[in-house]
């Protein structure tokens, strides 16, 4: 079902190669960030779609600007970005 409504939109379930794990690591590691800074935390009976959108965007918004990395030398994304 979810695949039929993925390929009527003309949208692609995965861009990794079959069996091989690292082709993702990244995106994959930044949804473990978000799942357990956000999204493990909301009560989804309680929430509208519009309001976890709203909830994703100002949290993708806080951890570009304002998210303190130690692998960035304590610096945010945004600064981080200016410098190169």
């Amino acid at each position: 079902m979810y695949i039929d409504k993925v390929k009527k939109s003309n949208g692609t379930v995965s861009l990794s190669r079959i069996g091989n794990s690292l082709d993702n690591r990244e995106i994959e590691y930044w949804f473990g960030i978000i799942k357990t800074e956000l999204l493990n935390d909301l009560d989804y009976s309680e929430i509208t779609f519009d309001e976890l959108n709203l909830k994703i965007k100002e949290y993708v918004d806080w951890y570009n600007k304002e998210r303190i990395q130690s692998n960035l030398e304590w610096k945010t994304l945004q600064q981080t970005a200016m410098m190169l």
